[in-house]
């Protein structure tokens, strides 16, 4: 059995209950509860008002969760770099492949900057190499002013995408270079044009086996007969 507590022991256990530090630990769980008791509350007064609150609460929290890193943007960019390669350069849009070639410029030049801001991500031009030793980069009156950031920015990081590159990567192997000389109305593919049913019934009439008539026999035959003469 353990050993009864010493009478000095005792003695500083009622000075710790009866002192300042008991009051203010009791005032402080008495405010908490009187807080949680508001909130109760306020939920059962307003649960449209407590809802919106808690959603917008869920939605900061899986936006901060699901945030892309800095590695997330290299594997993005080295993706997009593999997909135009796997391309013809007749076939490559030359919006991909200028953006792609780009980012891919900037990495090597050191010029690249990510930047974290818990609920989406950033990553940036910088205009020098982080283990550059110039006087420009210690100038404080040579750094970009913050009018100029807007420009640098060059892709957004959000719900475990970056939505700059996804954008330009949408249709890598469609050269609009190729249309320039087609009519305005031409030069556009619709949703419907791609999926009417006059354009699946043209695709399915291209399986089906050719018939000729006899007059289109015949005609083959005396033009086949006329070949041999000549």
């Amino acid at each position: 059995m353990a050993d009864p507590p010493s009478p000095e022991k005792r003695r500083l256990w009622g000075r710790f209950r009866t002192g300042r530090i008991a009051s203010w630990c009791k005032s402080l769980l008495h405010d908490y509860a009187e807080a949680c008791k508001e909130v109760v509350l306020g939920v059962r007064q307003r649960p449209g008002k407590a809802g919106l609150y808690l959603s917008l609460l869920a939605g900061a929290v899986g936006c901060s969760l699901h945030s892309p890193c800095e590695s997330s943007f290299e594997a993005s960019l080295l993706e997009a770099s593999g997909t135009l390669l796997l391309l013809s350069p007749w076939t490559r849009s030359s919006s991909s492949e200028g953006h792609v070639q780009r980012l891919t410029k900037l990495r090597n030049r050191g010029q690249l900057r990510f930047q974290s801001l818990l609920f989406f991500a950033l990553m940036y031009e910088a205009p020098f190499d982080a283990g550059a030793d110039l006087y420009q980069v210690h100038c404080k009156y040579l750094k970009p002013r913050w009018m100029e950031v807007p420009s640098q920015v060059l892709d957004v990081g959000f719900w475990g995408r970056w939505w700059v590159l996804h954008s330009k990567m949408r249709d890598p192997d469609i050269n609009e270079e190729e249309f320039q000389h087609l009519p305005e109305h031409l030069r556009t593919i619709s949703f419907h044009n791609l999926h009417s049913e006059a354009n699946e019934k043209l695709f399915d009439e291209k399986y089906k086996p050719v018939v000729l008539t006899e007059e289109q026999i015949q005609q083959t035959e005396r033009e086949s007969h006329g070949n041999r003469h000549h």
